[in-house]
């Protein structure tokens, strides 16, 4: 380890030194209990905080034997460590680190030195810590009797080796740390390591309250709570227009979706598909964990839809395998079968559902029943936001059953057979690749079909402790081999490998994960597939209901040929609604997403004094602001200071309104995505069609369906929006104030590019043609074998 790299100081290694004592620990009498707490916001999907120093019961620095820190949707962004026990009098080093799933160290703390602390005889310790602050505070309480007041004071916690005294300003009380270790240490489930603390928060647990939505008219919408509503009101309260989001994590799970009849009508007016696939007498099984409009949590259920949907007009005889969470109307029971899953047979049962397309073409909507699947709460997750702890049985259950449908299910008088293409979505679909491969292929069956896997977001990994892969999946060695990633399984790994092509939701994005910082631990592989020519990105579609000619919930319809008086009426008509002042000449931003960190909210909250102050540019302060959203509280709060710092001017959302987003993308002049990553985004899609010209981070999806204006020269005839480099306050400064000058100064530019943007095809026949191209390519193509030489898969 370097010093002055953020590691631990090199002393700190050193046996005999504080780090590593010598074995000092045996000539103390006695240990105590030490309990670990520090806020951090750095962790990505697939990361967590760990402890670790100069004591084995911290790893002594090794950080693959490090001690973890939790934490979960109440919590965050504190992490709290389990009770350790550390020798009494002995001064330990320690710091913090954060490592991906496989321990591989992603960051350390970045000061110089190591914190220290020294645990105190028969108390019980807390020490708390901030990311990157070497300062720390302690609390002790005194096991022995706990009528005892906690300690105050001095505590033994020392900084950079200097005692320091504690303080309380700024931090909680000790009670309020206790309490919150109690409930972590008591209620903490030891599977719940798989989803992103950052897509969680999206609504308190027991607040799924449905404000009633407005119908469409024009309305004075109350954002912020008056002084009568009290500074904590609810970001659901009464007060409110939204919609409930509890057990959503995005945004995109409460979008619509055109019927049948709509599709049809908007197709016949543009360009058909361009591509002729060969393959179309193939049938395609859809196996995904959720899918509109009876299952959808974020952006996937709507995707698999427009799947079943696409592949079905375009000639394919197509099924969808999904869980059966609830008893969904119109859905006949149809057979059943015993699948091996957690070293037992375990009864599942097969309804159907015919979803009729026209032309006598639709899609067999197949949902699989087990006990372990309905539940009351969410599709993954319970009441209290945790995960439900037999995940990996419920959708190991899922792939099983997908794997038998087609062999055994008499739909439409008889069964698909064993010439099919599996396209399996995110991890809860994970084992379809590997079952194939090991437990089909190997057996003569299904040697003609083939399998996509579709990561919509690598940082899911469906990854599990204290699993045996060849007795809970009954595999053998060789495909547990496949499914395991060190001490633990990961469904992701195992697709990974054995699926026969690997796609992404957007290009940059199937880049992006080839890399450390965006594989997720999983990089390696993703390479892997890339190398074999087996991996590539397609940018999802949008819906047909996202149309200006015929939304019926904006002010005034418009097209390309007379956008100008269309955008105007309805960006007044906004400002009315949410009360901003009723002014054309300012810049109209607008910001929709989830209140995280992910969302780049922090670097937008930074900006928002610069844009609203007038320093005689005649740019800024000429300028107004919509953000809406629901996520972290203090989040919430700064849109609430927002707007009353800046009445008139910003309005602040707490909450979500589809109706609210539509009139935005209607109304806004510019759409701001600071996002630090995102797959594939649709909202920048959505507001190209509404001529509102999208300010984004250059990163995934947003890469690839924004056209930036680099030079004006050059661009103007393609340009869509505005795209930043570097996820920071300055590049987000930067290609914004190029966007509302040119909105001032240069309005032809502007409304070139608006048209532009209102030219582009982001709907699903443009995306189709790139998966029917993938779908012929994999199904002439070898498929994919488990390769005991080179030559197995080149020959």
């Amino acid at each position: 380890l370097k010093e002055g790299e953020g590691s631990p100081a090199v002393g700190a290694c050193r046996a005999g030194g504080r780090g590593l004592p010598g074995r000092r620990d045996e000539m103390v009498h006695g240990q105590a209990s030490v309990v670990f707490l520090i806020e951090c916001q750095k962790t990505q999907p697939g990361e967590s905080v760990y402890v670790v120093g100069g004591h084995k019961a911290l790893g002594e620095w090794s950080p693959g034997h490090a001690a973890p820190l939790t934490t979960n949707a109440a919590t965050f962004p504190l992490w709290t460590s389990e009770s350790i026990q550390l020798p009494v009098g002995q001064p330990i080093d320690f710091k913090f680190v954060i490592l991906r799933a496989n321990m591989t160290v992603v960051r350390w703390e970045g000061f110089q030195g190591n914190r220290t602390v020294e645990a105190l005889p028969g108390a019980m310790m807390s020490v708390r810590s901030t990311w990157d602050n070497i300062k720390t505070t302690s609390s002790t309480t005194d096991v022995s009797d706990s009528h005892v007041p906690p300690a105050t004071g001095m505590g033994m916690v020392k900084e950079g080796g200097t005692l320091m005294n504690r303080t309380t300003s700024g931090t909680i009380s000790f009670e309020e740390q206790m309490e919150t270790l109690t409930h972590t240490l008591t209620e903490k489930e030891p599977m719940k390591r798989n989803f992103s603390q950052s897509l969680l928060g999206l609504e308190e647990p027991g607040t799924d309250q449905v404000a009633e939505v407005a119908p469409v008219g024009e309305l004075q919408v109350k954002q912020s709570p008056t002084d009568e509503d009290g500074d904590a009101a609810p970001a659901m309260s009464p007060n409110r227009r939204g919609v409930a989001l509890q057990h959503i994590s995005s945004f995109s799970a409460l979008t619509e979706m055109a019927d049948v009849e709509t599709k049809t009508q908007v197709r016949q007016r543009r360009q058909a598909a361009q591509y002729e696939p060969f393959n179309l007498s193939v049938p395609v099984v859809i196996v995904t964990s959720e899918i509109a409009p009876y299952s959808k949590s974020g952006g996937l259920g709507l995707v698999a839809a427009s799947y079943s949907y696409e592949f079905a007009r375009n000639g394919h005889r197509t099924m969808a395998v999904s869980p059966k969470y609830q008893h969904y109307e119109g859905i006949q029971y149809l057979g059943e079968t015993r699948v091996r899953v957690d070293g037992q047979e375990q009864l599942v049962k097969y309804w159907h559902l015919w979803k009729d397309f026209g032309d006598g073409k639709g899609c067999d909507h197949i949902f699989v029943d087990h006990p372990s699947i309905e539940r009351g709460g969410g599709l993954y997750n319970g009441a209290d936001g945790r995960e439900y702890g037999d995940n990996l049985l419920r959708f190991s259950l899922l792939s099983a059953a997908a794997m038998e449908a087609p062999l055994i299910l008499h739909v439409g008088g008889f069964p698909y057979g064993d010439k099919v293409m599996f396209i399996a979505n995110d991890w809860q679909a994970g084992l379809v690749p590997l079952y194939l491969c090991y437990k089909y292929r190997r057996n003569g069956c299904y040697p003609q079909a083939r399998c996509m896997y579709v990561i919509h977001n690598l940082g899911y990994q469906g990854q599990y402790h204290s699993v045996k892969p060849t007795e809970f999946f009954g595999i053998d060695q060789q495909a547990a081999a496949d499914v395991s990633l060190g001490n633990c399984i990961n469904l992701t790994k195992g697709a990974l490998i054995c699926a026969d092509r690997v796609l992404t939701v957007s290009p940059n994005y199937a880049w992006e994960i080839q890399t450390k910082e965006g594989g997720f631990g999983l990089d390696d592989y993703v390479k892997g597939k890339a190398h074999g020519l087996r991996l590539s990105g397609i940018l999802n579609g949008i819906d047909d209901c996202w149309n200006p000619e015929t939304d019926p919930k904006i002010t005034r319809n418009f097209s390309v040929d007379n956008f100008v008086e269309g955008k105007a009426a309805n960006k007044a008509a906004l400002q009315k609604m949410l009360g901003l002042r009723q002014d054309p000449t300012a810049v109209l931003l607008g910001f929709v997403g989830r209140l995280t960190w992910q969302k780049g909210v922090d670097v937008l909250g930074d900006v928002v004094p610069w844009l609203m102050e007038d320093t005689g540019n005649g740019v800024t302060g000429h300028v107004q602001l919509i953000m809406m959203g629901n996520g972290e509280e203090k989040y919430a709060n700064a849109l609430r200071w927002a707007e009353g710092a800046y009445n008139g001017r910003v309005c602040g959302y707490v909450g979500f309104d589809p109706y609210v987003e539509r009139r935005m993308m209607a109304g806004c002049d510019l759409l701001l995505m600071p996002s630090q990553f995102e797959p594939c985004g649709l909202p920048q899609m959505y507001a190209q069609m509404y001529a509102t010209l999208p300010v984004v981070h250059e990163t995934g999806g947003l890469k690839d369906s924004v056209k930036g204006l680099w030079e004006e020269g050059r661009d103007m005839d393609t340009a869509t929006g505005f795209l930043f480099c570097g996820f920071n306050e300055g590049g987000l400064k930067h290609e914004l104030y190029r966007a509302m000058d040119i909105y001032h100064h240069r309005r032809h530019v502007f409304k070139k590019m608006q048209e532009n943007a209102m030219r582009s095809n982001y709907y699903w026949p443009t995306a189709m043609d790139e998966y029917e191209k993938h779908v012929d390519w994999t199904m002439e193509g070898w498929p994919y074998r488990k390769a005991e030489s080179w030559w197995t898969n080149h020959l």
